[in-house]
């Protein structure tokens, strides 16, 4: 799980423009006739992009960005700002893989351009989606080098945790968590980063075999949810999971920590049933995607689910406390329908 939005790194785009930017001298561009073509470029590519938030730009406008950009063979040009503007461009696309490399190759070039915070940022993201941790992890930790304000390395810090997850590091996740569930409740990001850090935690220590405490948090997590507002954090679109699939831990986590302390046996099996329909299908696209582990070049840089037979030992003891609750609900008095004043039972 990683937030992929809400980080306060200054306005992005607008803001790495403006540091980075300057049209070449009258010398340079005799000296370099190329130069003041790719500033032009440049320029007008920034102008495509500059809207009021940087991950939510026009396709229309990064097409045409990404034509221009590919055209001057910006890849490699010479002037890096065009790199870092192609490997953007490729990320608004989704195009996740050639942001990768446009952009690590950027910053290896120039680590110090007034765009590589915003650069790093972009890579952290793209190596997530394409799943290479290891460059997923560096990225952040990068990140974070830049970024020195509190409000500004929530999220990063949040995303670092998940990595070191996915990496199997569950002590650096849980501790990862904590600080970004700290760093959240002294800024104005707690409505959102603070239960994802939450979830978060909470997943790390039910992998960590601590099922108390993780059905603990879990419970914790959903009442931030319930007292700022917010519903169904898990499945907002400023929220994205790789493997997709991670979600159904989160959820079933969720539904297992629910019913265990519902007094109701009847709302106690729904939320087992619930339990169960997720890691079951948590079980079966692990499965499947295990299966095609080094069969493809999209596939190259994917493990083997490390929490695969946890999730199937999860999903015996939530059969066995399914059954439980059916047996308790069958003995549970049946409840009198409710009547409208009118006398009339509700459809």
């Amino acid at each position: 799980m990683r937030a992929a939005v809400g980080i306060a790194l200054a306005t992005l785009v607008a803001t790495t423009a403006a540091l980075a930017d300057g049209p070449p001298s009258r010398w340079e561009a005799v000296k370099d006739p190329a130069a003041a073509g790719a500033y032009a470029l440049h320029v007008e590519v920034q102008r495509r992009l500059a809207q009021r938030n940087s991950f939510d730009v026009g396709e229309s406008q990064a097409l045409a960005a990404k034509a221009k950009l590919e055209r001057a063979n910006a890849a490699t040009s010479p002037d890096v700002r065009l790199r870092f503007d192609l490997g953007l461009v490729y990320f608004v696309l989704q195009d996740h893989e050639r942001a990768a490399k446009v952009l690590a190759a950027a910053l290896a070039a120039a680590p110090d351009h007034p765009a590589a915070e915003e650069a790093w940022l972009r890579l952290a993201f793209a190596c997530g989606h394409v799943g290479d941790h290891v460059c997923e992890r560096r990225s952040y930790l990068e990140v974070l080098r830049h970024v020195t304000e509190e409000p500004q390395r929530a999220t990063p810090t949040l995303n670092l945790a998940e990595t070191s997850m996915h990496l199997g590091d569950l002590k650096e996740a849980v501790d990862g968590y904590r600080e970004a569930l700290r760093l959240a409740s002294r800024t104005h990001l707690s409505r959102d980063t603070a239960p994802l850090a939450v979830w978060g935690l909470a997943v790390a220590l039910d992998r960590s075999g601590d099922r108390v405490s993780a059905e603990k948090e879990a419970r914790f997590a959903m009442e931030l949810e319930s007292s700022s507002g917010q519903r169904n954090i898990l499945h907002s679109s400023n929220v994205f999971f790789v493997p997709a699939y991670e979600r159904e831990w989160y959820d079933g986590l969720g539904a297992t920590a629910a019913a265990r302390v519902e007094p109701s046996a009847t709302k106690a099996a729904l939320l087992w049933k619930q339990a169960e329909h997720h890691f079951e299908a948590y079980v079966k696209a692990a499965e499947k995607a295990d299966a095609g582990v080094g069969r493809g070049e999209k596939d190259k840089l994917r493990e083997k689910d490390r929490w695969l037979d946890m999730a199937r030992a999860r999903l015996v003891t939530i059969k066995a406390s399914l059954a439980k609750a059916e047996k308790r609900r069958a003995k549970e008095p049946a409840r009198e329908p409710e009547t409208t004043d009118d006398g009339e039972t509700p459809l």
